[in-house]
């Protein structure tokens, strides 16, 4: 009997501290608990905050890459034409039904401008968009005196 008793005395896993501060760990850990939950709740949120921004932001990206593809084809089959069917063309611009389709209300627009800098036109493509977004807009210089290769 007296060595059951040096066995309790010597193991420091069997005194009563030891059972006090298993009782008290009980109790931290599931403070423990509560606070990595609320960690997980709060990066959760945010991680799921950024991935929607970024989502919208790739859908930004897309739809300016459609609206300069549009531009970029539409100044370069201006250009092309003589200067007498410029105002013309300029007048009767309306998107692709590919740009209709991706961009909401797309409005393609065109001006011609004749000052110091030489004559230019300056295409302008807008669209609606969840919320305010700048028009795309591209400029091309007409030379009509030069030959291109």
């Amino acid at each position: 009997m007296k060595e059951a008793y040096r066995l309790t005395q010597s193991d420091p896993s069997l005194s009563s501290a030891t059972r006090h501060r298993r009782d008290r760990r009980q109790g931290i850990t599931m403070i423990e608990c509560v606070v990595a939950a609320s960690i997980l709740l709060v990066a959760m949120s945010t991680v799921t905050t950024m991935a929607v921004r970024v989502g919208r932001l790739w859908s930004d990206v897309a739809h300016q890459r459609i609206a300069m593809s549009e531009l970029t084809n539409t100044l370069e089959s201006i250009t092309k034409l003589p200067a007498d069917e410029i105002d013309e063309a300029l007048k009767e611009l309306m998107p692709s039904s590919a740009v209709a389709a991706s961009l909401d209300r797309a409005e393609l627009t065109g001006e011609r401008i004749e000052d110091e800098f030489g004559e230019r036109i300056v295409l302008t493509l807008s669209w609606k968009a969840a919320h305010p977004i700048r028009p795309a807009r591209l400029v091309g210089w007409i030379h009509f005196d030069e030959v291109s290769p």
